[in-house]
């Protein structure tokens, strides 16, 4: 019994820590994937859900040690093999880098035109898989449950600053008790 216990609060805590890593990721990163959005209309939820999957929620080691939050792999030219080029994580110099070059890695591929500006991830993720971005078969299911799971949706908007509310509407007093509402 008491081992269950504790089993059950070390796998518990094993949770609570990994949510708690994509919360700290998503408030850390947000801002770029919305540049992305406005740069590339691109959707925010696409590139913070993909982010968040290829790097473990900023956990993994190329993601600390090479600001590359996307798997993104470049060729090396001085390495030639029997099959083409062998290739290697890229590095950035920074998070903006990275984010800004995976918006433009994007825009380079036959699919962006005519997505470019649709804020459906699903058709984003369904074209990135049939064009081989990823290779696992289960990767639009995960990119997919990270975007649910976090909400990523309510930053797919053109505005720079989706996560702010609207003005407040302030009343102006007219005759009679009546009021007017001002714009």
């Amino acid at each position: 019994m008491r081992i269950s216990l504790i089993i059950i609060l070390l796998v518990s805590s094993c949770f609570v820590q990994a949510q708690s890593d994509a919360v700290k990721y998503i408030e850390k990163f947000d801002s770029l994937a919305v540049e992305v959005l406005v740069k590339y209309q691109i959707p925010a939820s696409l590139v913070l859900g993909i982010a968040l999957q290829e790097s473990g929620a900023g956990t993994s080691k190329l993601c600390r040690v090479n600001k590359n939050h996307f798997g993104v792999k470049t060729r090396v030219k001085s390495s030639k093999t029997k099959s083409g080029y062998s290739s290697k994580y890229r590095t950035f110099e920074t998070d903006e880098a990275a984010y800004l070059h995976f918006g433009a890695m994007i825009a380079k591929r036959k699919y962006y035109t005519s997505l470019k500006g649709n804020m459906d991830y699903m058709l984003w993720l369904k074209a990135m898989k049939t064009a081989k971005y990823a290779t696992s078969p289960h990767w639009i299911s995960h990119v997919d449950a990270m975007i649910k799971r976090y909400d990523l949706t309510r930053f797919d908007t053109q505005s720079p600053f989706p996560f702010l509310p609207p003005p407040a509407q302030s009343a102006i007093p007219l005759k009679n008790d009546m009021y007017r509402l001002k714009r």
